[in-house]
């Protein structure tokens, strides 16, 4: 577990990356032969072997950060072809700075740009075929849910709206009386439970889909059990719910279900490996980050009047205060007259240098020093402030248990859904949060760090997502108001 991804990666991304990996390496071999042939041959590929490991992970995480494992980077015609157009080139640029001005072992210019033709051309066509071999269901499981009526609608709404629902969906099984004529959202009602052993062996089933949770569907066990040890797979809502959005409904679980999830042995050797890893990031990130900070500083002074540093109390591991650290983006005094409040997408307290400063997240270095006195993480849920804490725990469930985690600089909250102001959208961010803690891990911390980084290159502006609001009922969609949690000084 301590190396594991918690990060769900779906069969799509796998697949991708395996045959990137091969892409890559096949290419940079392919082009060294047809450069120097009938030259050095494996003699120089051996000689060069570093530099050509880290030409892959320089390739792969450009692919990341540029969206090549997404499925517009597969789905459409011109994406597929854009995107690894463009991300290759920069690879190539990446390269080419990083081993030509350090290092002496690098790969000859003509193997270089041979081997990022080759690595175009041959990632335009695995997409290519991906796209048509999901056109013939060939990475689909046969599947059906079962559970009651008023259920159905939910998973048939959640698996529709997410990109990596690997289900090919043959029926809808249901626990109350229907006629087999039936449809609900275009899916045939097959029958009763009664019938399910039945409609397994027709339809060669791989996967069952409760639609309910577990602690709910109690009653269903009797006739699931003989299935699951005949090899069939079966998912209640909540691990559907998980695994396709990514986060946890707070609506299907219990207290019985968090224990489970808390059952996690390295629990405490990951929080050792976070230090290390906080503590070493925080020194560097503070001494590269030094030029920024002093111009940040003059440029905040200059701006408005007041201190450069914003400082405020906040609730970190297991409730304990502690004072954060931000350069003021805020007029001095914003909070007088209104008291605490969340501040808005279009707030006039905010300066334009702090209008800046939150777009590229620079307000947030002076946080690095509370991750060194080990107040926060790098990663983890956003710290809150005391007052709203109390607001949200009386409103949302399980509110208090992301203080069971140290707070965070960035988190799989502030990635997935990064605006929050309101007690909705508390709550949509709290279902990440605990989806966080049950698979936090190291290799998580990093993809959260690099997502976080992509966000940051592309220069996200201060502006309501709602995209994912769609995997949620009706219920929880969030207000549509743009205000950074993790950004704003009237609340995070």
């Amino acid at each position: 577990m301590l190396f594991q991804p918690g990060i769900r990666i779906s069969r799509r991304r796998v697949f991708l990356l395996t045959c990137d990996i091969v892409c890559i390496a096949g290419s940079i071999v392919m082009s060294s032969f047809i450069r120097l042939s009938p030259g050095p041959g494996w003699g120089y590929l051996v000689e060069h072997l570093p530099t050509m490991i880290g030409s892959c992970l320089i390739f792969l995480l450009v692919f990341y950060a540029g969206g090549m494992y997404e499925q517009q980077a597969v789905r459409r015609k011109m994406s597929s072809f854009i995107i690894p157009l463009v991300t290759v080139s920069i690879g190539l640029m990446i390269i080419i700075l990083v081993f030509y001005a350090r290092f002496k072992l690098h790969l000859g210019r003509g193997i270089l740009l041979l081997a990022g033709l080759f690595i175009f051309a041959s990632t335009w066509l695995v997409r290519r075929l991906y796209r048509l071999a999901v056109g013939y269901g060939l990475f689909l499981k046969n599947t059906l849910v079962v559970g009651e009526g008023k259920d159905i609608p939910t998973v048939l709404h959640l698996l529709s709206k997410s990109e990596d629902a690997n289900f090919k969906l043959f029926g809808i099984v249901s626990s109350q009386s229907r006629r087999s004529e039936d449809f609900i959202e275009g899916i045939p009602m097959l029958g009763s439970t009664e019938r399910l052993k039945e409609f397994v062996d027709v339809y060669a089933i791989e996967t069952i889909i409760m639609a309910t949770s577990f602690a709910r569907g109690r009653k269903l066990f009797r006739v699931l059990r003989p299935l699951r040890y005949s090899g069939v797979e079966i998912m209640d809502y909540v691990a559907l719910h998980e695994e396709l959005a990514q986060e946890i409904p707070l609506d299907h679980i219990n207290d019985e279900w968090l224990m489970s999830a808390a059952m996690n042995s390295s629990v405490v050797h990951i929080r050792k490996i976070k230090r290390v890893m906080d503590v070493a990031v925080s020194i560097i990130g503070l001494i590269l980050s030094l030029p920024i900070t002093v111009i940040t500083a003059v440029l905040v002074k200059l701006n408005s009047p007041g201190p450069v540093l914003y400082r405020q109390e906040r609730v970190g591991l297991d409730g304990r205060p502690y004072i954060l650290n931000k350069f003021r983006t805020m007029k001095h005094n914003a909070e007088a007259e209104s008291g605490a409040v969340w501040a808005g997408q279009h707030d006039s307290r905010v300066t334009r240098v702090g209008q800046f400063l939150r777009k590229w997240r620079f307000d947030e270095i002076p946080q690095l020093l509370n991750v060194l006195k080990g107040e926060m993480s790098l990663v983890g849920p956003r710290p809150e402030r005391p007052e709203f804490v109390e607001t949200l725990s009386l409103a949302i469930p399980f509110y208090k248990e992301r203080l069971l985690v140290p707070p965070g600089i960035t988190g799989w909250a502030q990635v997935k859904y990064p605006y929050a102001a309101s007690i909705d959208a508390s709550r949509r961010k709290l279902q990440y949060d605990l989806y966080y803690i049950k698979h936090m891990s190291f290799v998580l911390d990093v993809l959260i760090l690099l997502r976080t980084f992509k966000t940051i290159i592309i220069g996200l502006k201060y502006e309501d997502q709602t995209a994912d609001a769609d995997l949620l009922p009706s219920a929880v969609v969030p207000l549509k108001v743009g205000i950074a949690e993790n950004a704003h000084e009237g609340s995070a």
